[in-house]
């Protein structure tokens, strides 16, 4: 089994006035590290870089690269719809000091399996560094598949990793077992936390999901007791992380929901996001406090951490 790593895909923090709150952000990044994150991913889903201009991403990429120096992989979101504009932010991340960049699948028209294989290619060939694969169908409405990651490894050796955001862990499974004999070392992650103690025994490299930005303690033990076998511990935490997971569901949109739950764990963060404008309602705000005593109490009475 490979050592298995919870990394954090961390939230965009916004000011009051809807503005990236670059001070706050740092803080929270440092409270995540300090609370044992693997590492961290900028600018993803969960940071929606879909509202992010170029100028207020380069700028997050700059500070987070300092803040993430010597401590813990600094991975960056660089996606966009355009190759030109995909290879110019990539080229920027890595040249600004990102260790790996990670490229979504273009979103709104469906490529097919060859559009997918040569959109990669046509990014990955252009860019002197490290490139992941994003994969979110359900969100981008493109799904990079097994035989699509094989292809693309093939013939750009740059890319060296994906992370799969599905719920079908045979998805997952299938780039393990595509990729075993041409890229043995290709990294995989599942991109819902559920799925990390499946990903790690079935060869993967562990998870980038949401709740580490709420409770990155318990991923982070988690990750420890998976390394260690010691599967009491991990099936123990797989029940609590299912129920935090509900966090999810509260709202039609989930990051102003991990939001105000990492408020209520202390961190200065606000559920102000740009990817919706309803806010949270007193009465989903009273549904995240509930599960989140709900977690701690488990945690505290079976001395998970």
């Amino acid at each position: 089994m490979r050592k298995p790593e919870f990394i954090v895909p961390v939230v965009t923090v916004f000011d009051e006035q809807g503005k990236v709150d670059l001070e706050a952000n740092i803080q929270v990044w440092n409270g995540l590290i300090d609370r044992g994150v693997d590492g961290i991913l900028l600018h993803g889903s969960n940071g929606e870089f879909f509202t992010l201009s170029r100028e207020e991403r380069l700028q997050l990429i700059e500070a987070a690269v300092e803040a993430t120096r010597g401590k813990v992989k600094l991975i960056v979101g660089t996606g966009t719809n355009a190759v030109d504009e995909t290879v110019g932010l990539s080229k920027q991340a890595l040249a600004l000091g990102a260790d790996v960049v990670m490229v979504i699948t273009p979103f709104y028209f469906g490529l097919g399996h060859e559009g997918i294989v040569e959109y990669f290619c046509a990014v990955a060939s252009q860019i002197d560094g490290d490139v992941m694969l994003y994969n979110f169908p359900a969100r981008t409405g493109n799904d990079i598949d097994a035989d699509a990651v094989r292809q693309i490894v093939t013939r750009c050796p740059n890319v060296v990793g994906i992370k799969d955001t599905v719920t079908d862990m045979g998805h997952t499974r299938a780039i393990l077992e595509a990729l075993a004999d041409v890229a043995p070392e290709f990294i995989v992650y599942s991109g819902f936390d559920e799925n990390f103690a499946h990903n790690g025994l079935a060869g993967g490299n562990g998870c980038i999901a949401a709740l580490a930005n709420i409770y990155p303690e318990l991923t982070h033990a988690w990750a420890a007791a998976l390394g260690a076998s010691d599967w009491e511990r991990v099936e123990k935490i797989q029940h609590v992380i299912d129920k935090l997971a509900d966090i999810y569901t509260v709202a039609p949109l989930f990051v102003p929901a991990v939001k105000y739950a990492m408020s209520v764990r202390g961190l200065p963060v606000q559920p102000i996001c740009r990817s919706t404008v309803l806010p949270l309602t007193d009465e989903q705000k009273g549904q995240i406090e509930t599960i989140l005593d709900n977690a701690r109490q488990i945690i505290e009475a079976q001395d998970l951490l």
